[in-house]
């Protein structure tokens, strides 16, 4: 378990901004072989859970480190991720929609 993936899930909720949620879905992340995470956003809320994915509409498997860059501004995904197979997504432009559901807070 990534005390840093699970501090970011975790805090999604305070991030939410439903204003920007277009399609109501539900997100499936596999991080590395110890780390997978579900979120259902709505046009209300978001709901944040360990383990789970039945169902998933969008499923993004990748490695934590490369979540956690991508996360934190350090790399920004692209065809070259997905094609490598270094990144794996059923939807990869779901993706964009799933982190403009979140503001992330300036420190």
């Amino acid at each position: 378990m990534n005390r840093e993936i699970e501090s970011i899930f975790k805090g999604l909720g305070k991030r939410f901004n439903k204003a920007n949620v277009r399609k109501e879905r539900l997100y499936h992340f596999e991080l590395g072989k110890d780390e997978s995470w579900t979120v259902r956003l709505t046009r209300e809320k978001c709901h944040i859970e360990r383990g789970g994915g039945d169902g998933a509409d969008v499923y993004f498997k990748g490695p934590a480190k490369l979540f956690l860059d991508v996360w934190n501004g350090r790399h920004e995904l692209g065809p070259k991720d997905f094609l490598t197979g270094k990144v794996k997504s059923n939807n990869p432009l779901a993706l964009r929609d799933f982190v403009k559901a979140f503001q992330k807070s300036e420190k």
